[in-house]
């Protein structure tokens, strides 16, 4: 760690335990979405202290209230926003959302919004690039160094994935199959397995939905712009359908994978779901019209500090 970040991280701390951090977030008098991912068992004690952090210092809401008064606001040109009132978001579906995440939640008595892919949770698939960072790091340096010639270049298990979400979904596909041909023993650890093992459908039906909100992440986590326009279509609309017809109830909001989207997908969002989130940091301000489609979050960190810091300064 740089000098420069580590007096950062010690600015964070001394932010974060003083008040500081709530003060300065409450001072910019906005509504916020974060994001979260999965959390590992060892992870359950710093995720309990930030939502509490959250509970305290903010009005933590469901998504749903938050869309509801942005598009009543929309609907009577009122620039007003959800002055510090948090939405909680967890992406991916992973299961460690049902047994670490949700019994804190419920603890706290805090809604959140879970965002899954119905093919891998009927399938128990895990996200390609889970896998793939999985089994390249598997792999002696030798072996990682001719699959990485053979697949993108010489390069890291990083670049690596990053190069195959740049590929059509038929070519990562084959690069995907090349990568297990090369790890035929494979086998996850009991903590990958808890990190990447996804939920299946009686996970889903086990949560109180005045509490849990589910989310489409797509079928199966595909690079949307790397899909042709049927291949979106399929992605954006069959896994609303696939999630309403398996548990039962309205799935109204959409997440982009990885937030990557382009016009068409954009598009397709617009015509088949209330809202949707993105990737791209940012705040509900009230300074421009709020486009509900392109909806902003706030990336959690590790840190307690550093999220409380992000709550007004979302790209640190």
């Amino acid at each position: 760690m740089s000098v420069a970040t580590e007096l950062k991280s010690v600015g964070h701390a001394i932010s974060y335990r003083c008040g500081l951090s709530a003060a300065i977030a409450h001072w910019h008098t906005c509504g916020r979405i974060l994001m979260y991912h999965g959390i590992t068992p060892e992870g359950a004690p710093e995720l309990k202290a930030q939502l509490q952090y959250m509970a305290r210092h903010f009005k933590v809401v469901s998504l749903e209230s938050m869309v509801c008064r942005l598009d009543s606001n929309l609907s009577n040109n009122d620039s007003t926003c959800s002055a510090n009132e948090i939405v909680l978001t967890f992406d991916d579906g992973l299961r460690n959302n049902l047994t670490v995440v949700y019994p804190i939640l419920q603890q706290l008595q805090l809604p959140a919004t879970f965002f899954v892919c119905p093919e891998l949770i009927e399938t128990q698939a895990w996200l390609w690039n889970h896998e793939m960072r999985c089994r390249l790091q598997a792999l002696a340096a030798p072996a990682l160094a001719e699959l990485g010639i053979h697949l993108t270049g010489p390069a890291t298990v990083n670049v690596v994935i990053e190069q195959m979400k740049k590929l059509a979904l038929q070519q990562r596909h084959q690069a995907e199959e090349v990568v297990r041909q090369s790890t035929p023993d494979f086998q996850p650890t009991l903590d990958q397995k808890a990190a990447f093992d996804m939920m299946n459908w009686d996970d889903l039906l086990f949560f109180d939905p005045s509490l849990i909100t589910i989310g489409s992440h797509t079928l199966s986590h595909p690079i949307l712009t790397t899909l042709s326009a049927s291949e979106t279509e399929h992605e954006l609309i069959e896994s609303r359908q696939f999630l309403e017809r398996k548990l039962q109830r309205e799935v109204n909001f959409f997440c982009y994978p990885n937030g990557s989207y382009d016009a068409r997908a954009y598009k397709i969002a617009q015509k088949t779901y209330r809202a949707a989130v993105t990737t791209n940091s940012g705040v509900l301000n009230g300074k421009e019209p709020r486009d509900l489609h392109r909806l902003p979050r706030i990336p959690s960190a590790d840190k307690a500090a550093l999220t409380a810091w992000r709550l007004h300064r979302p790209e640190a």
